[in-house]
Protein backbone atom coordinates (compact mmCIF):
# COMPACT_ATOMS: atom_id res chain seq x y z
CA UNK A 1 0.00 0.00 0.00
CA UNK A 2 1.06 3.59 -1.02
CA UNK A 3 2.50 5.86 1.80
CA UNK A 4 -0.15 8.60 2.39
CA UNK A 5 1.59 11.50 5.02
CA UNK A 6 -0.83 12.84 7.74
CA UNK A 7 -0.49 14.34 11.05
CA UNK A 8 -2.42 15.90 13.93
CA UNK A 9 -1.17 18.67 16.61
CA UNK A 10 -3.10 19.01 19.79
CA UNK A 11 -2.31 20.82 23.21
CA UNK A 12 -1.55 18.90 26.37
CA UNK A 13 -2.25 19.92 29.75
CA UNK A 14 1.26 20.76 30.12
CA UNK A 15 0.95 24.51 28.61
CA UNK A 16 4.86 24.51 27.31
CA UNK A 17 3.99 21.17 25.35
CA UNK A 18 2.68 20.17 22.00
CA UNK A 19 1.38 16.54 21.18
CA UNK A 20 2.15 15.43 17.50
CA UNK A 21 0.45 12.07 15.82
CA UNK A 22 1.32 10.25 13.03
CA UNK A 23 -1.64 9.56 11.58
CA UNK A 24 -0.20 8.72 8.02
CA UNK A 25 -1.41 5.16 6.03
CA UNK A 26 0.82 2.80 4.52
CA UNK A 27 4.25 1.80 4.04
CA UNK A 28 7.75 2.87 3.09
CA UNK A 29 10.47 0.59 3.24
CA UNK A 30 12.70 3.61 2.77
CA UNK A 31 11.36 5.86 5.92
CA UNK A 32 14.25 5.75 8.71
CA UNK A 33 13.08 8.66 10.40
CA UNK A 34 11.12 11.67 11.29
CA UNK A 35 11.61 15.30 11.32
CA UNK A 36 9.78 18.07 12.93
CA UNK A 37 9.95 21.80 12.33
CA UNK A 38 7.86 24.22 14.11
CA UNK A 39 7.48 27.58 12.72
CA UNK A 40 5.87 31.06 14.35
CA UNK A 41 4.02 33.23 12.45
CA UNK A 42 6.66 35.46 10.93
CA UNK A 43 8.25 31.66 9.69
CA UNK A 44 11.03 31.65 12.43
CA UNK A 45 12.18 28.04 13.69
CA UNK A 46 10.77 27.67 17.56
CA UNK A 47 12.69 26.36 19.74
CA UNK A 48 15.49 23.35 18.76
CA UNK A 49 13.85 22.52 15.68
CA UNK A 50 14.23 19.94 13.80
CA UNK A 51 12.51 17.84 16.61
CA UNK A 52 13.38 14.04 16.15
CA UNK A 53 10.49 11.78 15.86
CA UNK A 54 11.92 8.84 15.93
CA UNK A 55 9.76 5.69 14.16
CA UNK A 56 10.56 3.59 17.46
CA UNK A 57 8.95 6.65 18.65
CA UNK A 58 5.44 5.11 17.76
CA UNK A 59 2.90 6.98 16.27
CA UNK A 60 2.73 10.30 18.96
CA UNK A 61 5.34 12.41 20.41
CA UNK A 62 5.24 15.09 23.10
CA UNK A 63 7.56 17.89 22.54
CA UNK A 64 7.86 21.02 24.81
CA UNK A 65 9.32 24.57 22.66
CA UNK A 66 6.55 26.67 24.26
CA UNK A 67 7.37 29.36 26.93
CA UNK A 68 4.05 31.82 25.55
CA UNK A 69 0.98 30.99 23.45
CA UNK A 70 2.18 30.79 19.68
CA UNK A 71 -0.12 30.02 16.94
CA UNK A 72 2.27 27.59 14.73
CA UNK A 73 2.72 25.34 11.51
CA UNK A 74 4.04 22.49 12.43
CA UNK A 75 5.70 20.33 9.71
CA UNK A 76 7.15 16.43 10.03
CA UNK A 77 9.09 15.55 7.33
CA UNK A 78 9.83 11.16 6.77
CA UNK A 79 13.50 11.08 5.60
CA UNK A 80 15.35 7.91 4.34
CA UNK A 81 19.09 6.63 5.39
CA UNK A 82 20.41 9.64 4.35
CA UNK A 83 18.21 12.40 5.52
CA UNK A 84 16.53 13.02 2.30
CA UNK A 85 12.67 14.54 2.55
CA UNK A 86 10.40 11.34 1.34
CA UNK A 87 7.06 12.98 2.65
CA UNK A 88 6.26 16.07 4.25
CA UNK A 89 2.93 16.71 6.18
CA UNK A 90 1.81 19.84 7.98
CA UNK A 91 -0.46 21.16 10.13
CA UNK A 92 -1.40 24.77 12.08
CA UNK A 93 -2.44 25.32 15.57
CA UNK A 94 -3.26 28.28 17.92
CA UNK A 95 -1.44 27.21 21.74
CA UNK A 96 -3.09 29.22 24.12
CA UNK A 97 -2.84 27.25 27.20
CA UNK A 98 -0.89 30.18 29.12
CA UNK A 99 -3.54 32.58 28.39
CA UNK A 100 -6.63 29.82 29.69
CA UNK A 101 -4.56 29.32 32.50
CA UNK A 102 -4.85 33.24 33.56
CA UNK A 103 -7.94 33.78 32.64
CA UNK A 104 -8.51 30.65 35.32
CA UNK A 105 -6.55 32.20 38.03
CA UNK A 106 -8.64 35.57 37.08
CA UNK A 107 -11.52 33.30 38.45
CA UNK A 108 -10.19 32.34 41.09
CA UNK A 109 -9.89 36.19 42.19
CA UNK A 110 -13.61 36.59 40.99
CA UNK A 111 -14.35 34.13 43.82
CA UNK A 112 -11.98 35.00 46.37
CA UNK A 113 -13.44 38.76 45.92
CA UNK A 114 -16.74 38.28 44.84
CA UNK A 115 -17.19 42.40 44.32
CA UNK A 116 -14.94 42.57 41.79
CA UNK A 117 -17.46 41.98 39.11
CA UNK A 118 -18.24 45.68 39.81
CA UNK A 119 -14.82 46.35 38.67
CA UNK A 120 -15.46 47.18 34.91
CA UNK A 121 -11.53 47.11 34.21
CA UNK A 122 -10.80 44.07 35.18
CA UNK A 123 -14.31 42.42 34.05
CA UNK A 124 -13.58 44.11 30.65
CA UNK A 125 -10.12 43.29 30.80
CA UNK A 126 -10.87 40.07 31.26
CA UNK A 127 -13.43 39.61 28.25
CA UNK A 128 -11.29 40.76 25.87
CA UNK A 129 -8.53 38.30 26.98
CA UNK A 130 -11.62 35.35 26.47
CA UNK A 131 -12.61 37.50 23.05
CA UNK A 132 -8.69 37.24 21.78
CA UNK A 133 -8.20 33.98 22.81
CA UNK A 134 -11.25 32.44 20.82
CA UNK A 135 -10.38 35.00 18.00
CA UNK A 136 -7.15 32.82 17.92
CA UNK A 137 -8.53 29.84 17.89
CA UNK A 138 -11.58 31.02 15.24
CA UNK A 139 -8.62 31.89 13.01
CA UNK A 140 -6.92 28.82 12.61
CA UNK A 141 -10.68 26.56 12.87
CA UNK A 142 -12.60 28.99 10.74
CA UNK A 143 -9.42 30.79 8.81
CA UNK A 144 -6.95 28.76 8.35
CA UNK A 145 -4.98 31.81 9.51
CA UNK A 146 -1.77 31.07 11.49
CA UNK A 147 -0.81 35.13 10.89
CA UNK A 148 -4.32 36.42 11.98
CA UNK A 149 -4.06 33.77 14.71
CA UNK A 150 -0.94 35.15 15.90
CA UNK A 151 -2.10 38.71 16.06
CA UNK A 152 -4.68 37.97 18.53
CA UNK A 153 -2.30 36.02 20.75
CA UNK A 154 0.20 39.41 20.31
CA UNK A 155 -2.67 41.24 21.66
CA UNK A 156 -4.01 39.21 24.56
CA UNK A 157 -0.46 39.06 25.55
CA UNK A 158 0.22 42.53 26.19
CA UNK A 159 -2.59 41.98 29.22
CA UNK A 160 -0.38 38.96 30.36
CA UNK A 161 2.80 40.55 31.06
CA UNK A 162 1.63 43.78 31.90
CA UNK A 163 -1.27 42.14 34.29
CA UNK A 164 -0.82 44.46 37.36
CA UNK A 165 -2.00 47.39 35.44
CA UNK A 166 -5.09 46.12 33.48
CA UNK A 167 -6.33 43.20 36.67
Amino acid sequence: MAFTASITIQATGDPSQIQITDTSVGSDVLITDRKINVYQANNALLGASPYDFPLSAGSSIIINPLDKDYALTIVVTWVNNVGAVLYTATAIGAFVQYGLLFAQSLTQTQEANPNIISDQNFMGNKFNLFTEIQSALNAITNGQSVFSAQSCITRYQKLLVNSSYFF
